[in-house]
C-alpha cells in the first residue's frame, strides 16, 4: 500500500467554547520555549471500531470530538492563539485550532496488519505551516470499517511531550464523560514567570534542514524479553548494572550506529548521543511538577574515539551517568543555576555540531512513560499510538501498548539505514511481529 486514498470531508477552526478573558489575552513564553525548535510535533492515535462506535454514528462521533475539543480549549486557551515572533509571545485571541475530517477508503485493521507501512501514515496528518498555521492541528481520519485515526500536530514552540499528553488526556476525558476535570488544572505562564526569555549571545541551535540525502524511517519493536536479554549483557563492571528500558535501548542503538560509522571511516570517531531530560519532578522549586510549556534540557552523552571499546557497557555508562548527573544537578539548583545549566548544555551541543564531519552526533527523544494509551475519547483506548516518518535523522522511543516494551522509530539516511537494519544486534533484539493478535479483541 504505497499511499492511502484519503478524501477531505470538512475543514474548520475550533475555538474555545468560552471566550478567553481579556487579562489572559497575552502569554509571554519562557526561556525554555525560546530554545524549542520551530517545528510541529506529530502523534497518532489508532482506534478500531467497537460496539459503542456501532451505536453512535460517524457524524455524532465527530460532533462529540469537536464539542469536547472546544470545551478543553477553554482551559488550554493558548493553543487556540497565534505565535508572535516579534514579542515572543502567544496572542491568545481564540482564533482557533484546525480541525479536519477525512474519509479513508480502506479497513483500519487490514491496514495495521499489513505492517503497517510508515510512509502512508504521513497522509493522515493535518497540513501545517509554521509561519501561518494554528499552533495545533487535528485530523480525524474515518476508515471504511468505522475505525478512526486521530492525528495531531502541535507547535513545539508552546508544548513538549508532557504538555501534549496533558492536553490530549484532558480532551479525551471531556469527550468520554461530557465534563471537564474538576479542580485545578496545570496552567501555562508559570514557567515564564520564573524563567523569562533573555538575550542569548553566540550561535544558536537551528532545526535540521529538509535538504540533503533521503531520510528513511523504520519502526523497531523491542519486547520485554529482548530488553531483559540486553540487560543481562550488562556485567558487574558497569557503573549502571540495572539501567532502565530506555537507557538500554538508546545504548544499543548508539552502539550500532557507532559500529556503522567505524566501518565507513575505517576508524573510530568521537561520538555523542543527544537526548532530552524532562525537568518536572526533578527540581526542588515549588509548583513546577505540572507546569505547561517546554520544560526540558537536552544533554549530550559523549564517548571519545579512544574510549570506544564497542561494548554495550560503555554506552550504558555514558548515557546513564549523563542522565544521573544532570538530574542530581537540577535537584539542588536555583532558578539561575537551572538556566546556566541549560545554556551550558546548549553551548556544548552547538560546539559539537560546529565540528562538522569530525565527529558523529545522534539526536534522540523518548516519549516513554507518558499516558498515551489512556486516551479514551469514548470508544475505548487506542489500539496503537504511533509516530510518523521524519525528514531529519532522529531516534524516537515510545512504549508498546502493554507498557513493558519499546518501539524505536529510527530515521536515518538511506545508506545508513541499510546497514542499521541488517546489524546482528538489531536483528536479534527486535521483533518482526507487528501486533499481538490478542489486541484485536475488545
Amino acid at each position: 500500500m504505497a499511499k492511502l486514498e484519503i478524501q477531505i470531508q470538512m475543514r474548520k477552526m475550533i475555538s474555545p467554547s468560552t471566550p478567553t478573558p481579556n487579562h489572559l489575552r497575552n502569554l509571554s513564553l519562557s526561556f525554555f520555549d525560546q530554545g524549542a525548535p520551530r517545528i510541529y510535533v506529530p502523534i497518532m492515535f489508532h482506534y478500531l471500531p467497537s460496539s459503542e462506535c456501532n451505536r453512535e454514528g460517524i457524524t455524532e462521533r465527530c460532533d462529540k470530538l469537536q464539542n469536547s475539543l472546544a470545551e478543553t480549549l477553554t482551559n488550554f486557551y493558548p493553543l487556540a492563539g497565534r505565535f508572535r515572533e516579534d514579542e515572543f509571545s502567544i496572542h491568545c485571541n481564540d482564533e482557533g485550532v484546525e480541525f479536519v475530517e477525512s474519509k479513508v477508503n480502506t479497513d483500519l485493521a487490514a491496514f495495521l496488519r499489513e505492517g503497517p507501512k510508515i510512509e502512508p501514515l504521513d497522509n493522515l496528518l493535518p497540513e501545517m505551516d509554521q509561519l501561518s498555521s494554528p499552533l495545533l492541528g487535528v485530523q480525524v481520519n474515518i476508515f471504511n470499517c468505522g475505525g478512526l485515526v486521530i492525528a495531531i500536530q502541535i507547535s513545539h514552540i508552546l508544548a513538549d511531550a508532557f504538555t501534549l499528553a496533558t492536553f490530549l488526556n484532558e480532551w479525551a476525558h471531556t469527550s468520554l464523560t461530557g465534563t471537564t476535570t474538576k479542580g485545578c488544572l496545570p496552567s501555562f505562564g508559570h514557567l515564564s514567570s520564573l524563567f523569562p526569555t533573555r538575550v542569548l549571545s553566540g550561535p544558536q541551535f537551528s532545526p535540521p534542514s529538509n535538504r540533503g540525502p533521503k531520510i528513511i524511517t523504520r519502526r523497531f519493536v523491542f519486547d520485554a524479553l529482548a530488553i531483559a536479554k540486553l540487560k543481562d549483557r550488562i556485567n558487574s563492571s558497569a557503573t549502571f548494572t540495572r539501567p532502565t528500558r530506555v537507557v538500554v535501548v538508546m545504548s544499543l542503538i548508539w552502539k550500532v550506529l557507532v559500529g556503522i560509522s567505524s566501518a565507513k571511516h575505517d576508524h573510530s570517531r568521537d561520538s555523542s548521543f543527544l537526548f532530552p531530560i524532562n525537568l518536572r519532578g526533578k527540581s526542588n522549586l515549588p509548583s513546577l511538577e505540572y507546569a505547561l510549556g517546554n520544560f526540558y534540557v537536552t544533554v549530550a552523552a559523549t564517548l571519545e574515539a579512544n574510549q570506544l571499546r564497542k561494548e554495550l557497557n560503555d554506552f550504558v555508562n555514558s548515557i546513564g551517568s549523563t542522565a544521573r548527573d544532570t538530574s542530581l544537578s537540577i535537584g539542588k539548583a536555583s532558578v539561575d543555576e537551572i538556566i546556566s545549566l541549560s545554556i551550558n548544555c546548549g553551548a556544548e551541543i552547538i560546539n559539537k555540531l560546529g565540528q562538522g564531519d569530525e565527529m558523529d552526533i545522534y539526536a534522540s527523544t523518548s516519549w516513554c512513560r507518558f499516558p498515551w494509551y489512556e486516551a479514551d475519547f469514548g470508544w475505548g483506548k487506542p489500539i496503537w499510538v504511533s509516530s510518523v516518518g521524519r525528514t531529519f535523522e532522529v531516534i524516537s522511543l515510545f512504549d508498546t501498548k502493554n507498557g513493558d516494551g519499546i518501539e524505536a522509530w529510527v530515521s536515518l539516511k538511506e545508506n545508513k539505514m541499510i546497514e542499521f537494519e541488517r546489524d546482528p544486534d538489531i536483528l536479534s533484539s527486535t521483533s518482526k511481529v507487528t501486533f499481538d493478535s490478542s489486541i484485536w479483541t475488545r
